[in-house]
């Protein structure tokens, strides 16, 4: 669009007028490009583009209104989410007519409140909006371009940085409304849209992260009983999330604590929903246990696991959940090699799933298809000893194109493990490799490696070195997600 004077412009990229029909401050290409990071394991979770240009800038206004763009916050609501603001200053922060965030005790101050960590501030003390951390324990401060700090509280904030590189605890927050809670959803629906395409080893950080900062405005601050209610459901939802990502990440004795931690929220808050895919996770945990350490104890605790999701979803009409449960007990069942009760478990998933989408379906349940059935059967058969019944279950389910990336990676490693199990090595070497060229780069699940394992043997026994090469770095780029 021809800017003309008088005209609104972008505040991102300074350059876009904006449609007088569009009132939110960013263009169409700095929305899309500020919700989507181009890096593997960004500094914190609304890490992009247009907010390391506007922070190497030091343009304020921008920050504030690419953070509560993507966040999708009102300044009402993000003035109630920082202590001391109000929905004026932050309109007026937007306009540039207030420098309040210029004094450095105020940008911690806000950034301590909406849980991003300091070191998230490195594109504006450097001056570069690819500045990253170099080290664990020290920050790069050469170079710093202090020009035009007349904002010279911001010469200080290499010091603070330097001593709190990482995280800040997070900070007590006085009173929490309906504003901390929208912010904590909208933290947990990134996460989750992230994971399809990412994988756990580059996300359990911030997600970690996410939760301490929801378990302290859970604990710490002052709410109605309402608000309260609703903290605890998505704090319990974002435990489970950090859970998931320490099991992709394959940390399972972190990702077993955090469960635990998870059940007691959702109990508390008892949030059926929120049960139900605790301990469908914690069976899910147990069942892959079960079957890397060769202990039959752990399938029979995944179906202990089950029967609690049953109870927890005895008034849940969801058809996703209710087929869900039944996938976990079917896998146990396999795992402990009662192929009858398998069978009538994967004929009940099935069933519920003929049911259709309904919608009491929550939105993460989309996994949870004909196609993911499918994948349960391939595993099924692969341990109860069918491998080339398995085969041909997993290249269905990666017909499936509806899948997202991590599944169908997940799926893909599994077939290439198969395929070595049943002597096909060219073709498990084939599908391995183009698993290896986005590990480490692209996707950072620590099981999708692990289920390739077994090609790597193959591979280290045939003496295929450029395989051999190829894995081993993908495993060091993942060790050092």
């Amino acid at each position: 669009m021809k800017r003309r004077a008088g005209d609104r412009i972008c505040l991102a990229c300074r350059v876009t007028a904006l449609s007088q029909y569009n009132a939110d401050p960013l263009c169409s290409a700095c929305e899309r490009a500020s919700r989507d990071s181009a890096r593997m394991a960004p500094t914190w979770l609304w890490d992009s583009d247009p907010m390391r240009e506007a922070l190497a800038r030091v343009d304020i206004p921008a920050v504030v209104a690419i953070f509560r763009h993507v966040s999708g916050l009102s300044q009402m609501e993000l003035g109630n989410l920082v202590e001391g603001w109000s929905q004026s200053l932050v309109s007026l922060t937007e306009r540039g007519q207030r420098d309040t965030l210029y004094d450095i005790r105020k940008l911690l101050a806000f950034t301590d409140a909406v849980g991003m960590p300091r070191i998230a501030l490195l594109p504006l003390i450097l001056g570069q909006s690819d500045a990253i951390l170099e080290s664990d324990n020290t920050v790069p401060l050469q170079g710093v371009d202090t020009v035009d700090m007349d904002r010279r509280e911001f010469t200080t904030l290499a010091a603070g940085l330097a001593v709190s590189a990482l995280v800040p605890a997070p900070t007590r927050a006085n009173g929490a409304d309906r504003a901390h809670v929208r912010y904590l959803q909208s933290i947990l629906t990134r996460l989750r849209t992230q994971d399809r395409t990412v994988g756990g080893g580059a996300l359990l950080s911030q997600a970690l992260r996410s939760f301490a900062y929801a378990r302290t405005i859970l604990d710490e601050s002052d709410h109605t009983a309402a608000v309260g209610h609703a903290l605890l459901v998505v704090t319990a939802d974002l435990a489970t999330q950090s859970a998931w990502f320490a099991y992709d990440a394959n940390k399972q004795p972190l990702a077993r604590r955090i469960y635990r931690e998870a059940v007691l929220l959702a109990d508390s808050a008892g949030a059926g929903e929120q049960r139900v895919r605790v301990y469908a996770n914690m069976a899910q945990q147990s069942i892959h246990l079960a079957r890397v350490t060769g202990h039959q104890g752990f399938a029979r605790e995944a179906l202990r696991f089950t029967n609690r999701a049953v109870d927890a979803a005895r008034h849940e009409i969801s058809p996703a959940l209710q087929a869900l449960i039944s996938l976990r007990q079917a896998l146990a069942y396999a795992q402990l090699g009662d192929d009858v009760a398998f069978r009538s478990s994967i004929t009940t998933a099935r069933c519920e799933l003929d049911r259709g989408p309904h919608e009491a379906d929550p939105t993460w349940t989309k996994f949870v298809s004909h196609s993911e059935i499918t994948g349960y059967e391939a595993m099924a058969k692969a341990q109860l000893g069918a491998p080339d019944q398995a085969t041909l279950l997993y290249q269905a389910v990666l017909d499936d194109a509806d899948r997202s990336p991590r599944d169908l990676a997940y799926y893909r490693a599994l077939l290439a493990g198969i395929l070595v199990q049943a002597g096909d090595y060219d073709e498990a070497i084939s599908h391995s490799l183009t698993l290896l060229s986005d590990l480490g780069t692209t996707m950072t699940s620590v099981r999708v490696l692990r289920e390739l394992r077994p090609v790597r043997d193959a591979a280290g026994a045939a003496d295929d070195a450029e395989f051999c090469d190829r894995f081993d770095t993908a495993a060091r780029a993942l060790s050092t997600v």
